[in-house]
């Protein structure tokens, strides 16, 4: 028998209990094995919840789990850094497996929590806190033993793209869209962690500490979010055949492990609309890879939601059972990489909104200043340039030189072409 504690019984705890209590019989054919909830941890013994637990299964002493001595198996479900952090050490150090879908405390101690894990001989495994129903994570380990992954990029967050798809498919404002995305769920009361990045950051860094097998500090991961990005920009991407994603993108230079250049960024990007990445709408998610082997690879499906989450902790449970888990080291550099931006080069979209038209002067010569060909596209209330190739590097220095509040610009790195006739068209 193979007990499970469940640590908390949200959107994410719920929906482990009802797969698990769904399958019971199909998992016990499959693993020769039967597995059960024996405990689970809540914050209100009181609560009236959609699901009825016996009283005997529920406490609100996480301490009755992490201490049982029959329990195999912690899930820990309820979110935030400071607890969970303290319930999954005190999990490992008493010998037992971990499975978390917390991308804050993964992206955190993931290095320390994996090493105790090896200590221990038990398994840490964190396939939900990316990708939602994604298996971005087991597939990325897998692709490590054989590949050297030089770049991972994705849509990893559902909020903005949710956000960005209505503002493009239906002329939303931001504002409008975000208000949206409040009501159908999809969006909190506080949405800062979605709309500025860091939640992408948090994912980018587990991702790209696996596939570069290096320890990121989100924290070094440069963030810009979606929020400057308005209906005047939307409606010039369109003439140019373009769409908007907010992408997390993480590459090494061709000589990373002698030299450590690495970059790695969470901003909006500029795609074809006939691209893969413009093809991704709503609250989908997407992954590419690029290994030296294997070419690139693609993984798509739900992001985030009830069911999709839940359906990855219990695949990190079915392989803490089988033995799926034990792979090799997954992080062997544990100094952290400074994440800069200079590898990422492109054309660059920039509109700017001067408080007068006498500043107009002063952005032409600060861009001469840096050395950036342009072609304007509109001179009229807001200035819309197109930048020549530049680096990121290049981009970012002029834009600390501007000095304007941040609600008076808006810049977008393009990825890939713009078609020639599409171009004519907007500068004629």
């Amino acid at each position: 028998m193979i007990k499970i504690g469940l640590l908390g019984f949200g959107t994410v705890g719920s929906g482990v209990y009802e797969i698990i209590e769904k399958e019971k019989n199909n998992f016990r054919t499959l693993l020769g094995e039967e597995i059960e909830i024996s405990k689970i941890l809540v914050s209100d013994l009181n609560k009236k919840r959609n699901v009825n637990l016996p009283p005997t299964l529920i406490t609100d002493n996480p301490y009755e789990i992490l201490n049982a001595p029959d329990i195999d198996i912690i899930v820990e479900a309820i979110g935030g850094v400071k607890h969970a952090y303290k319930y999954v050490t005190l999990a490992l150090e008493n010998d037992k497996h971990v499975v978390t879908a917390n991308k804050a405390i993964v992206a955190k101690y993931m290095d320390e929590l994996l090493a105790l894990a090896e200590k221990k001989g038990k398994g840490f495994l964190f396939e939900a806190s990316v990708g939602g129903g994604i298996p971005i994570i087991k597939s990325l380990k897998q692709n490590i033993r054989i590949n050297k992954i030089t770049q991972i990029k994705g849509i990893l967050n559902g909020t903005t793209n949710f956000i960005l798809s209505k503002m493009t498919d239906e002329n939303l404002s931001f504002n409008e869209a975000l208000e949206l995305a409040r009501k159908l769920g999809y969006a909190e009361a506080d949405p800062t962690d979605d709309i500025e990045g860091y939640d992408v950051a948090r994912k980018l860094s587990i991702l790209s500490s696996i596939a570069f097998k290096t320890k990121t500090n989100y924290n070094n991961i440069m963030c810009r979010g979606i929020n400057s990005i308005s209906k005047l920009d939307i409606s010039m991407f369109k003439k140019l055949s373009l769409k908007v994603k907010l992408i997390g993108n993480a590459v090494i230079s061709d000589n990373f492990f002698i030299d450590k250049e690495f970059s790695a960024s969470v901003e909006p990007i500029l795609v074809n609309e006939n691209s893969t990445f413009a093809s991704v709408n709503d609250a989908f998610n997407i992954v590419s890879l690029m290994g030296d082997t294997v070419g690139e690879q693609h993984f798509y499906g739900h992001g985030a939601g009830k069911n999709s989450t839940a359906n990855a902790v219990v695949s990190d449970i079915l392989d803490l059972i089988s033995g799926e888990y034990k792979f090799s080291k997954l992080i062997e550099n544990t100094i952290t990489i400074p994440a800069g931006v200079k590898l990422f080069k492109g054309k660059y979209y920039l509109r700017v909104a001067p408080a007068s038209k006498t500043q107009i002067p002063k952005i032409f010569n600060l861009l001469n200043k840096n050395d950036i060909k342009y072609e304007i596209i509109s001179i009229n209330e807001d200035l819309i340039l197109l930048t020549e190739l530049i680096s990121a590097d290049t981009m970012e220095h002029f834009i600390k030189q501007l000095k304007l509040s941040h609600d008076n610009y808006c810049y977008l790195r393009i990825e890939g072409k713009i078609e020639s006739k599409k171009y004519a068209e907007v500068l004629s």
